[in-house]
């Protein structure tokens, strides 16, 4: 489009100058247009396409951050399952998916130890890190099966360990199968609703971050 004498949308002549000028838009301002407006050409200039851009920005932008909303608040559907064969599912495995969270204890103690005080503080505080290291790496788990194309995560192993020179750090690994579930109606209703629903966002996603 650098070649072209005049803009594919509105034929306005492109010039460069010090008072005024007229240059082509960006070839992803010109994307973004294309995608969310039916004023599609080849290219689109400063002249003729400001308020256009700037209402497929919103559009573009606002879809992002719904999806992203979404994935985030419904990401937790997503069957995460230490069975290696679940009954009557039909699936298909994709591959191998992982997760990993580090998280300091804040004080030095031994992890592999027995909790002297079951309801105590210190328990407590250990529960608190572990719990959201575990949560952390169910999100990772369940969005690299997404990526995948899938939609459930079976055999999935989790090891928890005290790691630094003071073993003062908590690590959570998990570890898992990512499959493409068929027949996702074996599952509840809603669940199954809203799986198919998060495997279209993420896809949507995908398409919409070419832009970036």
């Amino acid at each position: 489009m650098s070649e072209l004498n005049n803009c594919p949308n509105c034929q306005t002549l492109l010039k460069s100058g010090i008072m005024s000028s007229t240059k082509l838009l960006t070839k992803k301002a010109t994307a973004i247009i294309n995608e969310f407006s039916e004023n599609k050409a080849e290219g689109h200039c400063t002249k003729c396409a400001k308020e256009l851009y700037e209402e497929a920005n919103y559009k573009y932008q606002t879809e992002i951050n719904n999806l992203t909303a979404y994935l985030k608040n419904k990401i937790d559907n997503i069957p995460v399952i230490s069975t290696h064969t679940p009954l009557n599912w039909d699936y298909k495995i994709l591959d191998m998916v992982t997760g990993q969270s580090t998280t300091g204890t804040g004080v030095i103690t031994e992890f592999t130890s027995s909790f002297t005080d079951l309801f105590g503080s210190q328990s407590n505080r250990h529960n608190q890190k572990l719990k959201g290291g575990e949560n952390m790496c169910f999100a990772q788990l369940r969005m690299q099966a997404l990526n995948l194309g899938g939609n459930a995560v079976i055999a999935t192993d989790i090891d928890y360990s005290e790691i630094g020179a003071a073993k003062g750090m908590l690590m959570v690994c998990m570890a898992g199968t990512a499959i493409k579930l068929n027949n996702t109606d074996i599952l509840e209703k809603e669940k199954s609703e809203i799986i198919d629903k998060l495997s279209f966002a993420n896809l949507r996603l995908k398409e919409l971050r070419k832009f970036e």
